[in-house]
Parts: C-alpha cells; sequence; structure tokens
C-alpha cells in the first residue's frame, strides 16, 4: 500500500503546463483577421484598432 501512496504523491507534485499557441479571430468591427494567442482574452486589430476579446469573437 505504500508504494502506490509514493506514487500518487509524486504525480501530484508534477505539473503540465501548456504552451500558448496562435488562433485566429475575425474582428467584430471591421471582419479583419487577426491573431490572438491563446493565454490571451484580448487583443488589439492591427487594420482598425479596435480592442477585441476573444469571448467576443469567432474563432478561425
Amino acid at each position: 500500500m505504500q508504494g502506490n501512496d509514493i506514487r500518487q504523491k509524486q504525480k501530484s507534485h508534477c505539473s503540465t503546463k501548456s504552451v500558448p499557441v496562435p488562433e485566429f479571430i475575425a474582428c467584430i468591427k471591421c471582419g479583419n483577421e487577426i491573431e490572438i494567442w491563446t493565454d490571451e482574452d484580448e487583443t488589439v486589430c492591427q487594420s482598425c484598432g479596435h480592442k477585441v476579446f476573444k469571448k467576443e469573437a469567432t474563432i478561425h
């Protein structure tokens, strides 16, 4: 039983971090395709300057 407890403790100390990757979304103001990273919640459209939030936009 003790061996099982040790393995459980080892697993709980180990954490995995996800690596951010780019996604492409459409600006809700002008429709331009913009890049936003998976660890970001907002970005600015390079075409019109509108601040775009990931929750508002459509991911392509």
